[in-house]
């Protein structure tokens, strides 16, 4: 399942008058080409992510395994090498969707599944429940809890927090410089 392609138009108009805005205002301080140059190549990126994503983005569910498929990359799980699919609750806030479904594999790794989550399916908890089902039929077995495996899943969890920090860190930081800079001068 995509997302529909009125979205795309909404993201359109947005990031439309954000550029309007940009260049036909002049900015107050000496440095505003670049800045205005810097905000036109980080918003057409965005709204090249978006409509990549749109277009790409999608969960596919076969006889192999399961794909999923976001803006640029593609990542397929077999069957055997997925050790559950999780629906988790959005930790972010700023997304529609209140449950996000991961699948995770034997190392602790997880990948999110485009368009699974409570926002896109009407019946989100039975087609989850259903997922989980089909994914026990074709590995031949139910699933059981490995505790090694849930101590990875949990170290990983734990890196991409302190990874999540220390990059909030760095772009705060690089703000703050780049602003430090654009009024110096």
């Amino acid at each position: 399942m995509s997302a529909p392609w009125w979205q795309v138009g909404i993201d359109a108009l947005v990031y439309g008058g954000i550029v309007f805005q940009t260049t036909t205002v002049d900015p107050p301080f000496p440095a505003g080409r670049w800045v205005n140059i810097v905000l036109l190549v980080l918003i057409s990126v965005r709204f090249v992510l978006a409509v990549l994503y749109r277009r790409r983005g999608r969960t596919v569910v076969g006889a192999e395994g399961i794909t999923a498929r976001d803006a640029v990359r593609t990542v397929a799980r077999n069957w055997h090498d997925i050790y559950d699919i999780r629906a988790e609750l959005n930790a972010r806030g700023g997304e529609h969707a209140e449950w996000i479904t991961y699948v995770y594999d034997g190392d602790g790794r997880r990948t999110r599944l485009p368009y699974f989550d409570d926002w896109q399916r009407p019946d989100f908890h039975v087609e989850l429940a259903d997922l989980r089902a089909e994914s026990a039929q074709y590995r031949g077995a139910a699933w059981e809890l490995r505790p090694e495996v849930e101590d990875r899943i949990r170290v990983r969890a734990r890196h991409r927090k302190v990874w999540g920090a220390g990059f909030l860190t760095a772009v705060v930081a690089g703000f703050l410089a780049f602003m430090f800079l654009v009024f110096q001068s």
